[in-house]
């Protein structure tokens, strides 16, 4: 590892840690600081890490998902570009925290445990397999946000329902709010699965990938049932917390074909 991509290495979670403190101190106790400098924290950690994955690259010649701490990092990435678009888009900058968590675990985890993977199979090195890993990383993300945020609704809407309003109350958005950027994250999400999709139908028959690999068919599932519910969506009442407790179960279901089930393979795709 050469000393550039070393500094880094270091500096990409260090950055994910401040961006994280400060939404949370904004959040949590409205310090005026953190208010001045989250979103430009946000940036720069955007801009760093997009600094260290391009270095990655240069120095192994393939995106860095090879092993299941490279891919974490990719993810904690996606998730910080997801975020951040959903955020300008938005204009919402209260759950900033709670997405962010999720990011710089991900990343602490990669950075601690990321090694030297040897040698790699040349498929790695395609074009539409990167376009494939990004686009479907890019969608999970945004249903991993989806997620959080249905999971913030529920418990928002229990201390409404229990007359008990707490700090979620003060500072989250309103339920209507949540509904319609959960709604909107998966939009975002179930569009790059839909690239992701297409991308790996052109690539899979250039390779000697199994039609039944667990990720495979894992990501063709989640793609059928947020396709369904996004086109059945006021036919299946997917509203409120019935639509809330489907993106909580669907977040988890992808988070386990994405990472859980890499354990059983040394990369994306066996």
């Amino acid at each position: 590892m050469d000393v550039s991509l070393y500094i880094f290495s270091i500096a990409v979670p260090l950055a994910y840690a401040g961006a994280t403190f400060s939404y949370c101190a904004d959040f949590f106790w409205k310090l005026h600081w953190a208010t001045s400098v989250k979103r430009p924290l946000l940036f720069l950690t955007a801009i760093l890490h997009l600094v260290y994955l391009n270095l990655l690259v240069a120095e192994n010649g393939y995106l860095p998902i090879a092993s299941l701490f490279q891919l974490m990092s990719v993810i904690a990435f996606t998730l910080l570009i997801t975020y951040l678009f959903i955020e300008l888009s938005t204009g919402v900058i209260e759950t900033g925290f709670f997405v962010l968590s999720v990011a710089l675990l991900f990343q602490l985890i990669s950075s601690w445990f990321i090694d030297d993977v040897g040698a790699v199979s040349d498929s790695l090195r395609s074009p539409i397999l990167s376009l494939h890993i990004v686009s479907a990383l890019l969608g999970y993300s945004a249903i991993a946000i989806a997620g959080i945020y249905s999971l913030l609704y529920l418990l928002l809407l229990k201390q409404i329902q229990s007359n008990r309003f707490g700090i979620l109350f003060e500072r989250l958005p309103n339920l209507e709010l949540f509904e319609k950027m959960s709604y909107n994250a998966v939009m975002f999400g179930f569009f790059f699965l839909t690239v992701a999709f297409v991308a790996g139908a052109l690539w899979i028959p250039k390779t000697n990938i199994s039609l039944v690999d667990f990720k495979l068919i894992g990501t063709i599932i989640v793609w059928a049932v947020y396709g369904v519910g996004l086109l059945f969506q006021k036919r299946l009442a997917l509203q409120g917390k019935r639509m809330a407790v489907m993106l909580i179960s669907g977040f988890l279901f992808a988070f386990l074909s994405m990472t859980v089930l890499n354990f059983f393979s040394s990369r994306f795709h066996s």
